[in-house]
């Protein structure tokens, strides 16, 4: 499951030799003394929630070479951390990932901030930026590296196979977790000066990240309600200082994305030669009714927005690429009704977002984010706009009733989802 690394954040895995494995059979090789557990993706999450929160579809991994089956990812809730403030983790067995046969390990916390998420380039590659052996050979790319041990409560994993952490991070940016057990007698992972050192054996046994604001932006309707097919006008005031910004904003029906699931399936091997291209995305709607409007180089904090159709609705990056990749204004069936828009501006502006003449009445949440074009200040809000016309559709009105599939929509093996309050 090492691609899996590649959909809980902005991490890839490269495979060598060497290191003592969890089990040889589920575990391989990213520097001479760090393992990884395969199952690693699925067991640390994030619990506390930020300023800016939306819920996505159900989301499903399936490793056809690993003879996974559908397993969930644990990834509804996408939320925007804010700096200074504690992001709480969890560390427990989650469905496919048994955790109690680590009971009594020693673990460590790596908190590092990256200095860039993947682009939009990196969507359509297998070049994915932020890798885990950048991690530990202290790649450029990597910002800073903090260490959670003992002295910050994060210790043995207890008989539960559970463990807490918290990790309260000074600046915005994207941050990337990495929870490791570290072999009897081996001091395990060292941080001087931001530099990761491993000093004995380590096997990674979690990864999770987290987007973290600097500030919040102040964004309010310039017409609310509208009308269906109107088009929808934020004016948006940021903390962002003497630069241009880049603006994206999601806007989305309430209670659709909730109401739905995503299929993520890996074919073929999973080796060095690993491609992006062996990951397809199956939804269980059809289509998103909306409008897509990007600019020409514009990206932030980890969304790669492309014309990618493998994406899947995972975090921020999945939850706007999907709307851009599949939004279409003549789309029926079962569909999302979505749009999206993405610009470069000033700090302070007006941001359009176009809606629909065939979109339902009822409240839309809209979710802006916008990063500074050389800082890469972070600054998010949320909120709703309703679209009401006389003699509308409503699909029965109200959040929560979006047209989609029952509450328990989802893979074979939903089983409740497990955890599904997780965020991103």
């Amino acid at each position: 499951m090492a691609v899996a690394l590649v959909l809980a954040g902005p991490l890839s895995v490269t495979s060598t030799v060497g290191a003592t494995p969890v089990a040889e059979s589920q575990s391989f090789s990213v520097t001479e003394n760090v393992d990884v557990w395969e199952r690693s993706p699925l067991t640390l999450r994030t619990t506390s929630e930020g300023p800016t929160t939306i819920t996505a579809p159900r989301t499903f991994i399936n490793v056809e070479s690993a003879a996974t089956g559908d397993l969930p990812l644990n990834k509804r809730t996408v939320t925007i951390h804010e700096r200074n403030e504690s992001i709480n983790m969890s560390f427990e067995p989650r469905i496919g990932a048994g955790t109690r046969t680590l009971a009594g390990d020693e673990a460590q916390l790596l908190a590092v901030k990256l200095d860039q998420a993947p682009t939009t380039e990196g969507a359509n590659t297998s070049d994915v930026s932020g890798s885990l052996e950048d991690i530990f050979v202290n790649n450029s790319n990597i910002t800073s590296s903090e260490l959670l041990d003992d002295s910050e409560g994060v210790g043995a994993i207890s008989e539960e196979g559970e463990l807490s952490a918290s990790y309260t991070p000074e600046s915005g940016g994207t941050y990337a977790f990495v929870l490791v057990t570290v072999d009897d007698g081996d001091e395990g992972l060292s941080v001087s000066d931001g530099n990761v050192s491993v000093n004995g054996d380590v096997t990674v046994v979690g990864v999770e990240q987290a987007i973290v604001q600097d500030n919040a932006s102040a964004v309010e309707p310039t017409q609310n309600p509208a009308n269906p097919g109107d088009n929808v006008t934020l004016d948006v005031d940021t903390e962002i200082e003497d630069e241009n910004a880049t603006h994206a904003v999601l806007l989305v029906r309430q209670g659709e994305l909730q109401r739905q699931s995503s299929t993520v399936t890996v074919s073929g091997e999973l080796n060095e030669s690993f491609s992006l291209d062996q990951i397809s995305a199956e939804n269980s709607f059809d289509d998103v009714s909306g409008v897509a409007t990007v600019g020409e180089n514009t990206g932030f904090a980890g969304a790669a927005l492309s014309a990618n159709q493998s994406i899947p609705a995972i975090g921020l990056q999945g939850l706007f690429g999907m709307v851009v990749s599949e939004a279409e204004s003549n789309a029926d069936g079962d569909v999302i009704h979505a749009s999206v828009t993405v610009v470069s501006d000033d700090s302070d502006a007006n941001v359009t977002v176009q809606t629909l003449d065939s979109w339902p009445n009822g409240a839309y949440q809209y979710v802006h984010v916008a990063v500074g074009n050389e800082s890469g200040t972070i600054n998010s809000d949320t909120g709703t706009v309703t679209l009401s016309q006389a003699g509308g559709p409503d699909n029965g009105g109200g959040p929560g009733n979006g047209g989609g599939p029952p509450d328990n929509a989802g893979g074979p093996n939903d089983a409740g989802d497990g955890d599904d309050d997780e965020e991103e």
